[in-house]
């Protein structure tokens, strides 16, 4: 077997607990706001956009990661497919993007998280663009999700949200918000 780490790619520090099972993938790297009360995952750190390029190579490296895998559960000593992912995962010489991956073919394979807080504000053509390449490597995906903030999301139109909508994106984490603008205040959310 190859060694999966030269597949290695990058990844955020965090994702919902409803993406647990999920591929993760990074097209931001941290938060565009950063002022939130009640989240310090980000203090002391600059928001950046990742170039769409370098987000669709991430994706060819979770490709190969994956294509390993499924070549490995059919090699003798490994007894199945969840085997074999399992296998991987549970070895922490491996990187965590690896691990990653291996836990996401284990549970099925039918999740992608787009990392970091708010990939929602990448220029749509790109974020279209990734997500249509997204889907195209990984067909059996089921569900693409995202953490975005409500202000972003407002300034897209209707027909960017429509066109981000069928390039696979199904589900977006706005966020704790509030009726009470008084707690929205306190907690800094803008």
């Amino acid at each position: 077997m190859i060694d999966l780490n030269q597949f290695k790619f990058e990844q955020g520090p965090i994702r919902p607990p409803s993406e647990a099972y999920s591929l993760l993938i990074r097209v931001t790297r941290n938060c565009p706001w950063n002022r939130c009360l009640f989240c310090g995952i980000y203090k002391n750190t600059k928001f950046e956009l990742r170039p769409a390029e370098d987000v669709i190579e991430d994706v060819k490296k979770a490709k190969a990661i994956s294509d390993e895998i499924r070549a490995l559960s059919g090699q003798p000593g490994q007894d199945s497919f969840h085997e074999a992912a399992a296998s991987i995962y549970n070895q922490l010489q491996y990187d965590w993007s690896v691990r990653n991956v291996a836990m996401w073919l284990w549970a099925g394979a039918k999740s992608v998280f787009l990392q970091d807080a708010n990939s929602l504000i990448m220029r749509t053509p790109e974020l279209v663009r990734v997500l249509n390449f997204l889907r195209e490597t990984f067909p059996e995906v089921e569900r693409i999700t995202s953490y975005a903030r409500s202000n972003t999301a407002a300034k897209k139109t209707l027909e960017e949200l429509i066109a981000i909508k069928n390039a696979g994106l199904t589900r977006l984490h706005i966020g704790f918000e509030s009726g009470s603008d008084t707690v929205l205040e306190f907690i800094q959310k803008g």
